[in-house]
């Protein structure tokens, strides 16, 4: 028997693997729209749903809640009924949910469909990764994986670009309009569509098979990436590859109710040989996320405030002085100047994920994640003492932009330390870890930002050097290859 991981060595990253990273491209930047394009859609439609601050919390809360909820069990039913099947239901599902959400005509319904959003946007989030990286040799990993990232930077420029253009005001019945934040939905959806039609013709995960005992389903799969890869006359035969496998299979099924049957099955990522290094990225992706989106979330507050005064002054001086004022964020009416922090942020991820993959050409990804995040941290040192505009936008993003980049990289490290069978309930709690991250930077923030302002940044400081800590900890990628399964 071949091992796996060898019969994709032989194959390469061909036709397939380019068909599927295409597919993974267009999911992950419909993933980003309805993520990272939510806050742009809220502050175009403020004025027809009657948004406050309140329903502002009740709104980002309820999203975040739905995906901390739902995470663990699709993460489960992704090793059960397979990677492609979960994104497939679950995508045309938020599909849905979203489309609907456009046309509502009162914030408790749109309310309502966000949370389905939330709950469904999980499926592909959590199987989108794996899916990839199952039919990616284990040296093209963390590249391939960073490439399909791109796709976040390019969603983050061009949401707020579209935002600012699209000027829509059609009145249809009553006191219902409909307005630019609907078609902005609309549009939104369109990488969406294009991905789940072409991950409809695409196959499942020769891995997954084999982790449910279907090894000619794993066989047949490979024979047509072995066609697409090297060309109708070449078959698996022909390669000296008559059947394959790849350790750690799983074992019997557990036979108990669905809470049970969930928690029998995820306990060996609490046991050895597994729980130290799912603790470890859990804990730097609870960090990364907190980071990256819980302190990205304020950037865009504390920027408008301190550019409606003055003074030259360092943030924290300025938000004793000032913080107590109730500024409003520009709504309703999106131009360049509301959105332009927002490219510039866009712009910044997506040069930092390029910057990545050259990174990744000479550098291991432990190296790399501890070089982002010991960079955030000074930059987090240098927000006690910044005071020009410019130069505060350009440290706050130094401080946001490089968890969000290694961020890839540590569920990559995890995805390579856990077996098949395991996989996607893995990713799915170590995505609630980082999902809680959010809410609690957001609460941290939000209580000492005004009042013990220093506290705030040089928290994440401390935060970032106790997560570079902990990444260094993990087993080398040596030792990955040699052994635990790819």
């Amino acid at each position: 028997m071949t091992d796996i991981d060898d019969v994709y060595h032989l194959l390469g990253f061909g036709r397939m693997q380019r068909t599927i990273f295409v597919c993974c491209m267009l999911i992950q930047i419909y993933i980003s729209n309805e993520q990272l394009g939510l806050s742009l859609i809220v502050a175009s439609n403020s004025c027809d749903l009657h948004i406050d601050d309140h329903r502002m919390s009740w709104l980002m809360s309820a999203v975040f809640a739905a995906q901390i909820l739902a995470s663990h069990y699709v993460g489960d039913k992704s090793d059960e009924i397979g990677r492609r099947k979960l994104m497939l239901i679950s995508g045309s599902l938020m599909l849905l949910s979203s489309l609907l959400s456009a046309f509502m005509p009162e914030f408790w319904s749109f309310l309502v469909l966000r949370f389905l959003v939330g709950v469904f946007v999980t499926g592909p989030t959590v199987s989108m990764q794996t899916y990839l990286s199952e039919f990616t040799k284990f040296s093209l990993r963390p590249k391939v994986l960073n490439y399909v990232s791109y796709a976040i930077g390019l969603s983050m420029i061009y949401v707020p670009c579209i935002a600012a253009v699209i000027k829509v005001n059609v009145h249809i019945y009553n006191d219902y309009v409909f307005s630019s934040w609907r078609l902005l939905i609309l549009l939104n959806l369109l990488p969406g569509i294009g991905a789940f039609i072409m991950l409809y013709r695409l196959p499942e995960s020769p891995k997954y098979y084999l982790s449910v005992n279907e090894d000619d389903k794993a066989m047949a799969v490979l024979e047509k990436c072995c066609r697409l890869n090297k060309g109708k006359d070449v078959t698996l035969a022909s390669l000296g590859v008559s059947s394959v496998t790849q350790p750690r299979l799983r074992g019997a099924p557990i036979k108990r109710n669905c809470v049970a049957r969930l928690w029998y099955e995820s306990l060996p990522l609490l046991q050895k040989p597994y729980v130290r290094n799912f603790f470890l990225t859990s804990i730097a992706v609870f960090v990364q996320f907190g980071a990256s989106f819980g302190l990205g979330v304020w950037m865009l507050r504390v920027r408008h405030l301190i550019l409606q005064i003055e003074e030259t002054e360092p943030i924290c001086e300025l938000m004793k002085e000032h913080g107590h004022q109730n500024l409003k964020l520009p709504t309703c009416s999106l131009n360049f100047h509301n959105v332009q922090d927002s490219i510039y942020h866009g712009v910044f991820v997506l040069f930092a994920f390029v910057l990545t993959s050259f990174l990744l050409m000479c550098i291991r990804r432990r190296t790399i994640i501890s070089i982002y995040l010991l960079t955030a941290g000074l930059a987090g040192l240098m927000l006690n003492f910044a005071k020009d505009d410019t130069l505060i936008l350009i440290v706050f993003l130094t401080l946001i932009v490089p968890p969000i980049c290694s961020l890839r990289l540590t569920v990559s490290l995890l995805i390579d330390l856990i077996p098949t069978h395991l996989r996607g309930k893995a990713v799915a709690l170590c995505l609630i870890f980082g999902r809680a991250g959010v809410l609690t930077s957001s609460m941290f923030i939000g209580y000492t930002l005004r009042q013990h302002c220093y506290v705030t940044f040089n928290g994440f400081v401390l935060a970032m050097i106790a997560a570079m800590i902990l990444i260094l900890l993990l087993p080398s990628e040596s030792k990955m290859m040699d052994n635990l399964s790819k």
